[in-house]
């Protein structure tokens, strides 16, 4: 498991966030849910969810998403009244559940193949508790998150469906002082292309946030 902590004194948020994939896995839709609502009564204050990460773009990527989780249920801004759920909108960047659900939620495919990832946020440094509670009751093992190299496919497919256009990009890369037509000769292009994309997700994910307290 991949565990970062984070503190934003400004946002009074101190947090702990542990992401990685499930393996070996013989269990039933049924079972996730009843196992989040297990864990999340056990531990106070944490947040379960398991996720399908083909269209995250990075670890920041969820980082992000979990930031604006938190922020949003302690600025009560938040659109769900659960943090997992509000976790998926925010890393699909959307304010509708059913997308979020179709694109980022679990899927049947992800059962079959008995592969699932998931993201736990604690407020406490009792990850590797919460994730052994896990493993021992649903019987399974754990591997750390591995995300789909870099590749212009991929870079294309997310680009597509956060609605991201050319010209966004050239914007953002112009602000890193790099030329759009200089970085297709580059080795390191899918770099600076990552990055700007990067940016302009979590620009949406701050403009989702905004959205919900302009409508208050």
């Amino acid at each position: 498991m991949i565990v970062q902590e984070f503190s934003f004194p400004k946002d009074n948020l101190h947090y702990f966030i542990g992401i990685g994939t499930l393996i070996d896995m013989k269990v039933e839709f049924d079972d996730l849910f009843e196992l989040i609502e297990l864990i999340q009564n056990r531990f106070e204050g944490v947040m379960l969810q398991f996720f399908n990460s083909r269209l995250i773009l990075s670890y920041n990527h969820i980082f992000y998403a979990a930031y604006h989780t938190l922020k949003t249920f302690n600025l009560k801004t938040n659109i769900s009244n659960k943090k997992g759920i509000e976790f998926l909108l925010y890393i699909a960047a959307s304010r509708q559940i059913k997308r979020a659900l179709e694109y980022y939620g679990i899927s049947m495919q992800q059962l079959n193949q008995g592969t699932i990832d998931f993201c736990i946020i604690s407020m406490n440094t009792d990850l590797e508790i919460i994730l052994k509670d896990i493993l021992c009751k649903i019987n399974v093992k754990e591997r750390n998150l591995e995300l789909a190299k870099k590749s212009y496919a991929k870079y294309e497919i997310i680009k597509e469906y956060f609605g991201i256009n050319e010209n966004q990009i050239k914007v953002v890369l112009k602000s890193y002082g790099v030329n759009f037509d200089d970085i297709q000769s580059n080795k390191n292009g899918i770099n600076y292309l990552y990055l700007a994309i990067e940016d302009l997700i979590c620009e949406k994910m701050v403009l989702l946030s905004l959205e919900k307290i302009s409508n208050e």
